[in-house]
């Protein structure tokens, strides 16, 4: 299965065979043309080379939509996975994460999270961040303190997303170090062992494909943090108008200005019970 993107026009698609037939054709007669400087033989010659190499082709192609169906059911599949794994209560997380390394590694759940692999007790801890978020120093310190108070010989922490460079060089002092697993490493991983099947590819890009939502842009723009910068750009704005006197400086000033007042006057009915 392709996605829409990867799609063609059926018009474009089959002009686009046709003339890749006809000049493949005249190539493979052409070349028998060439040699023999004969018509019939090397109509004959080139037409029974013209269809192995179609059949060839054919195959290639074949093996190319297989190949490439089986990434897209894998993408979506770990896709699927991380916004699941990211809804989970922390101890169900761990647990799914842990059952998903075992049947990776081929190691031997321990349960609690925990699993042996090659002589070692190794503690999973996962780090449930949104998409655009990274996982701190923080999570790392604390899986590093599960890791002493169950026993185990060392610590993997996973990332439903990234980690920040605080996190990495946090991660790398402690002794021993914690192994991170990042967001894109494990939606592989789930893709590989459980693929996306026809009705969750359809699912997912049902939810993709959401209707343009003037109250996300709203909530993005009259943000809480959004208001000093607003106050600030008026600020500016202004101190330019009176140095050269611009209308075009002014009606910027006025504008952010009025966001200004637009984001208080949110965060207010945001707050009020």
């Amino acid at each position: 299965m392709m996605s829409p993107f990867d799609r063609k026009n059926k018009v474009a698609a089959a002009l686009d065979r046709i003339a890749l037939h006809a000049l493949l054709l005249a190539l493979c007669v052409g070349y028998f043309f060439f040699l023999w400087r004969s018509g019939i033989p090397s109509l004959l010659a080139g037409s029974a080379l013209f269809v192995l190499v179609c059949l060839s082709l054919m195959l290639l192609e074949r093996q190319t939509l297989a190949r490439r169906e089986r990434m897209l059911r894998e993408r979506v599949g770990g896709m699927i996975a991380l916004q699941d794994l990211i809804l989970f209560p922390a101890s169900r997380a761990c647990e799914t994460v842990c059952a998903l390394l075992c049947d990776t590694l081929c190691a031997q759940p321990l349960g609690g999270g925990m699993m042996r692999y090659e002589d070692e007790t190794w503690l999973i801890r996962c780090a449930q961040c949104l998409q655009g978020t990274n996982a701190s120093e923080g999570d790392v310190l604390s899986a590093h303190r599960s890791r002493i108070e169950q026993q185990a010989d060392k610590c993997a922490l996973v990332s439903t997303a990234g980690f920040s460079p605080a996190a990495v060089r946090a991660a790398e002092w402690m002794d021993p170090p914690v192994r991170l697993i990042s967001g894109r490493q494990l939606a592989l991983l789930f893709g590989r062992l459980h693929p996306a099947t026809d009705e969750e590819i359809a699912q997912h890009l049902s939810r993709s494909k959401k209707p343009f939502s003037w109250q996300r842009i709203r909530a993005l723009a009259l943000s809480p943090a959004k208001l000093r910068r607003y106050l600030l750009c008026a600020l500016l704005l202004l101190v330019f108008y009176l140095i050269t006197n611009a209308p075009a400086t002014l009606a910027a000033c006025l504008l952010s200005f009025v966001l200004a007042l637009l984001c208080a006057r949110e965060n207010r009915r945001s707050f009020t019970l």
